[in-house]
């Protein structure tokens, strides 16, 4: 710390000026030089900075999720209802066919407002047809119907357009680099955050049986260098 020495001032008695402290960021109060005199008012005293900067606050992050339409609450509770008690009973199920998670979608769609049809359907275990519980042939029925059935195919850069009750279908990468023709698997979104523009996506899935499966996590970690497609439910009716 640098101290200012007084100035000799030409009268009959020397009077001593006040010393001013001068205090350097991060020392406390008690650091600083005292005076080494009286202190005597004069204009040009300066005044001495606080000892604690003024610190501006963290904002804290804000998550926000759309409200839901009545339609899809109904696909959402019965994704988090059966997504680990399966419901056999109705739907039977598909996992000894090679997994059930198309078939668990389909039964999502149903609450959403599909209704069955002559090549989607569920009447029980054993009857299902291919576009109802097997992935690439439900692939191809949605390609081949997305403009009647009200689908709009999303890429993986289309995060912001994704809805809650939208379906995801996956390709997940092999050891080679190389792809499966048809998709690996399938899912439900029933879960959309947005924090300051950060778009979190949760899904739900049979086989690996999960209520919030995160979508990036699931395309980095657990399946790195996996692709998807989303379709966009456009309607809450297939018809």
């Amino acid at each position: 710390m640098t101290t200012f020495r007084p100035r000799a001032v030409r009268a009959a008695a020397a009077v001593l000026l006040p010393l001013t402290a001068v205090a350097l960021v991060g020392c406390s109060a008690a650091a600083q030089t005292a005076p080494r005199a009286a202190a005597v008012p004069t204009a040009s005293a300066r005044a001495t900075p606080s000892a604690t900067p003024t610190q501006t606050p963290t904002p804290t992050p804000t998550a926000t999720s759309a409200p839901l339409s009545a339609a899809q609450q109904r696909q959402v509770t019965y994704a988090l209802t059966y997504w680990k008690n399966y419901n056999s009973s109705v739907y039977g199920n598909d996992n000894p066919n090679g997994g059930d998670c198309a078939n668990f979608v389909s039964q999502t769609l149903i609450q959403r407002g599909w209704k069955m049809n002559s090549t989607w359907y569920n009447h029980g275990q054993g009857a299902m047809s291919s576009a109802w519980a097997y992935v690439p042939s439900m692939l191809d029925y949605f390609q081949a119907n997305a403009s009647s059935l009200g689908l709009q195919e999303l890429g993986m850069t289309n995060r912001s357009q994704y809805a809650v009750g939208d379906v995801v279908m996956f390709w997940w990468k092999n050891a080679d680099g190389s792809y499966s023709s048809g998709p690996d698997h399938v899912q439900v979104i029933d879960k959309i955050t947005n924090t300051n523009g950060q778009i979190k996506v949760e899904m739900a899935s049979h086989n690996d049986d999960v209520e919030y499966r995160d979508l990036d996590n699931e395309i980095t970690v657990e399946h790195p260098g996996a692709k998807f497609v989303v379709w966009h439910l456009t309607r809450d009716s297939n018809s």
